[in-house]
């Protein structure tokens, strides 16, 4: 399916800057109850997991391209083009992580100022992801529902990784364990009900374009958009069940793996089921 580059490379980069984020956020809650080997022990694995990722999404984009040793001409026009901007905030965060990576595992010192600036270039990066899509001429990506959808995708990976690290690398005090995990869970849950509540509208929008006489050629993303009705009704089914397994494994001062490793698994099909009906439009 031509639709799959397109679904690995926005998952893992989005991932990717889901997983810097919920670093930063955490070695800036702990940073005083935990020194240099302590940080560096509960990050590294976690940067590098967050590089691989976003390195593999980038390789992946390339795929959909007729000529991939041609992707850097896709970096003209800056000034215009969200593809071009999107590509350089790419490249930015993925060094700038790639930098963090590295000093880490010689040094042994997580410089989190590197992995803030990176956090905020991942977070552009998904903006200007997401305006590539808004911008274009299919009709069912023309929404602000792609912006709910990708930052949705990113905080519920990174949050995902970041429960799993809380439960097998136990650095953080339980309270600081707790409160770092309510607080992902708190995330995942809010994002999920904000693209619920969206969705209503988005079906509205559809629905005016239904009755109109617009035509994207050689695409038919409306008529794609309703056969694919049953898998979205499935996929936000198995997201919500998901949520529900993830917010259900935090009990007292310890995670529960199982239902940790039952939400992770619902969330990360969920998302790519929703993702496959995103990029079907044929």
């Amino acid at each position: 399916m031509h639709e799959w580059p397109l679904v690995i490379f926005t998952l893992l980069v989005q991932g990717s800057v889901g997983i810097t984020l919920f670093i930063t956020f955490t070695l800036a809650y702990a940073n005083d109850s935990l020194d240099t080997k302590e940080k560096c022990r509960y990050a590294l694995p976690l940067m590098l997991t967050a590089f691989i990722a976003g390195a593999l999404g980038l390789m992946a984009s390339t795929a959909h391209l007729g000529y991939p040793l041609n992707a850097f001409h896709a970096l003209r026009h800056v000034d215009s083009s969200w593809l071009s901007r999107e590509i350089i905030f790419a490249s930015l965060y993925l060094g700038i992580l790639g930098l963090a990576t590295l000093i880490a595992l010689f040094t042994k010192r997580v410089w989190t100022i590197l992995l803030l600036i990176a956090s905020l270039l991942g977070i552009i990066d998904i903006f200007c992801m997401s305006a590539v899509y808004v911008h274009s001429s299919v009709e069912t990506w023309m929404h602000f529902n792609t912006y709910w959808m990708f930052y949705g995708a990113a905080l519920g990976l990174g949050a995902i990784a970041c429960l799993w690290s809380l439960a097998t690398h136990p650095v953080l005090s339980s309270q600081q364990v707790k409160r770092v995990a309510i607080t992902a869970v708190a995330l995942v849950i809010g994002i999920t009900l904000c693209r619920l509540v969206e969705q209503p509208l988005y079906m509205g929008y559809l629905a005016t374009l239904g009755n109109s006489d617009v035509a994207t050629f050689p695409h038919q993303p409306l008529s794609a958009f309703e056969q694919l009705s049953n898998l979205r009704l499935a996929s936000w089914v198995i997201l919500i069940a998901g949520v529900g397994a993830l917010a259900l494994c935090v009990r007292g001062h310890r995670i529960n793996k199982r239902l940790l490793a039952l939400g992770s698994v619902l969330v990360v099909v969920a998302e790519v089921l929703l993702r496959l009906s995103f990029f079907s439009i044929n």
